[in-house]
């Protein structure tokens, strides 16, 4: 099979590897041809595809507008994948405007031949709109097992690895350990925004960014980890599921992945959740038995998923 890939990876091997870093690699390891198209190479796209000839082509984040608008105006045949991941308004809405931005994510989600995703949210709504749609989750390393935990000072260490800003909520996190029993650890790139706030909080400590293939290590030497973001799709919910841990999440769209009591702790208010996980060891020991039971895949696994969705499309077509 002839892949043709154009996402918004600007490295085929960085220190920290997404969705689109890994199944390429068990793409090429399978036997397949893989033309991945870098950000800094979108402007050679349509000379790629035409020479390249792909079979299929799959389309990541906002970029996958461009596909879109060319597979319309037939200037594109092969069959188009895009595979919906990031909420792509939220994330740069902001910075390049909230219409703009809508208008990218969903006429790619309308006008592809597919779609693909991580997401139970997306998945749902994919269905209510009659688009082909396939749940395709995250997967881990496949030495996530292997790793054995650090050593984090702290009688009750909760755990944040990802982006440090408002924008996830992580101020909240920040504010919820005042006057709590327990030690925070941050892992992950600082906004300016949030630069200093913890200054002077005994109990909180950055740690920066960590090697991905440590943070296995992290995730299993912590008591609670918390998802502070309204996303059932991001890549460490799965990660922190793998890790076994009492989970402490956001009340929203991850109710789709994990239920309430039964395998995290899910709540409007992260200070009232924080609490009653840090005074109450019994409960976060019910929640780590319960997600535990949560079936997380390898990347190779999830790999091998995606391969069977595009011989499907293939036979389709």
């Amino acid at each position: 099979m002839r892949i043709q890939i154009i996402a918004h990876n600007t490295e085929k091997e960085p220190v920290v590897k997404m969705r689109w870093h890994w199944l390429p690699l068990y793409f090429e390891e399978k036997g397949h041809e893989v033309d991945h198209i870098l950000k800094q190479e979108w402007k050679y796209f349509y000379f790629r595809y035409l020479k390249f000839k792909p079979d299929v082509l799959i389309s990541v984040g906002p970029i996958a507008f461009i596909p879109s608008v060319l597979k319309k105006l037939r200037f594109v045949r092969a069959i188009h994948v895009h595979d919906w991941t990031d909420d792509n308004v939220d994330i740069n809405g902001k910075e390049h405007g909230i219409t703009k931005m809508a208008l990218y994510e969903y006429f790619t989600v309308e006008n592809a031949d597919y779609i693909t995703t991580p997401s139970v949210f997306k998945y749902e709504r994919c269905k209510l709109w009659d688009k082909k749609v396939f749940y395709i989750p995250h997967g881990v390393p496949e030495d996530f097992d292997e790793k054995h935990p650090v050593e984090l000072e702290g009688e009750i260490k909760v755990f944040y690895a990802g982006e440090i800003s408002r924008r996830k909520r992580v101020d909240m996190l920040i504010e919820a350990v005042k006057g709590l029993d327990c030690d925070l650890y941050l892992a992950g790139k600082v906004s300016e925004e949030l630069r200093g706030m913890w200054e002077g909080m005994k109990n909180v400590h950055f740690l920066g960014l960590i090697p991905q293939s440590e943070l296995p290590r992290y995730l299993k030497a912590a008591d609670i980890l918390v998802l502070t973001a309204d996303d059932d799709c991001t890549l460490k919910m799965f990660e922190y599921i793998k890790a076994g841990k009492a989970i402490l999440g956001i009340r929203g769209r991850l109710n789709y992945v994990l239920t309430h009591l039964e395998n995290a702790y899910l709540t409007d208010d992260l200070k009232k959740g924080l609490k009653v996980l840090v005074e109450n060891e019994g409960l976060r020991k019910r929640l780590a038995d319960g997600v535990k039971r949560v079936k997380v895949y390898t990347w190779r696994e999830v790999a091998d998923m995606y391969l069977r969705v595009l011989e499907e499309v293939l036979r389709d077509a």
